[in-house]
């Protein structure tokens, strides 16, 4: 028998039901007493009084450990995490690669703008002047 005010009961069941349907608002959804009683908002002495809710709860852990229960919160938030660094990690290289394809650009544009200064000074140079070729060696003129 409960020796927990019903309104306290209450929000232990509504904790034990969102624990084990794996939508936590409060935990990382770890099934452990403590969580059960953070998830309703009570103190740990107050869910252990509850034995109706707690002896429900447990016994529901156990039979649910030998029917293959789902990961928990934490499980998936260590495979999340897990997958996130592999994100980070690849991201990283692109940015790296990303860089590195930017730094060789700009040493194009820099050796394509210094060829572009010297063929325009040359154009300079030789504005307004007209080349005679030399004509010497060919006989026209001996």
């Amino acid at each position: 028998m409960s020796t927990v005010s019903p309104a306290a009961a209450a929000a232990l069941e509504e904790a034990m039901q969102r624990l084990l349907e794996g939508r936590p608002s409060r935990t990382d959804g770890a099934l452990t007493i403590a969580n059960l009683a953070r998830e309703a908002g009570v103190s740990r002495a107050t869910a252990n009084r509850a034995t109706d809710v707690i002896g429900r709860f447990r016994t529901y852990l156990a039979t649910a450990t030998d029917t293959g229960l789902p990961d928990t919160l934490r499980d998936k938030i260590r495979v999340l995490t897990t997958q996130l660094a592999d994100l980070k990690r690849r991201e990283h290289q692109e940015i790296t690669d990303l860089r590195s394809t930017v730094s060789t650009l700009a040493q194009h544009v820099q050796a394509l703008t210094l060829e572009n200064q010297a063929l325009r000074a040359a154009l300079e140079k030789d504005a307004g002047v007209a080349h005679i070729s030399d004509r010497r060696g060919t006989g026209d003129h001996e």
